[in-house]
């Protein structure tokens, strides 16, 4: 006698399959994954709505918000591109900013902004 599984347990089955085949994390990467979000959030009031300069006093646009990159490796400020560099929103890794008197800076040309891909969450 053969018997059928109703097609709740069906999907309750490949829901555990799924379920099985997720990455496992560990403790020590949740912990890391922790710190890089805490370290966004506390960049944030910091450099929200602060002018981002290249080189020669070159504005490339504001500060919109900081997060942390697909990789979960490295903060990025998300810029506002000026129109005539291209406009849109492009990520610039926070490890390449720097405070220069009281201007918000990264070392780069009106070509190598204006060459950078379009931020994508």
């Amino acid at each position: 006698m053969q018997q059928h599984l109703p097609a709740w347990a069906c999907v309750l089955v490949m829901l555990a399959g799924e379920a099985s085949a997720q990455e496992a994390r560990s403790p020590l990467l949740d912990a890391a994954d922790s710190r890089m979000q805490i370290g966004a959030a506390s960049l944030v009031p910091t450099l929200r709505r602060r002018w981002l300069y290249a080189d020669h006093k070159l504005v490339v646009g504001r500060v919109k918000d900081v997060r942390v990159s697909a990789d979960g490796t490295t903060l990025i400020a998300v810029v506002a591109r000026r129109r005539w560099l291209g406009g849109g929103e492009v990520g610039i890794p926070v490890p390449l900013l720097r405070q220069a008197d009281n201007d918000l800076t990264v070392s780069a040309t009106r070509e190598t902004i204006g060459q950078l891909p379009l931020f994508k969450p």
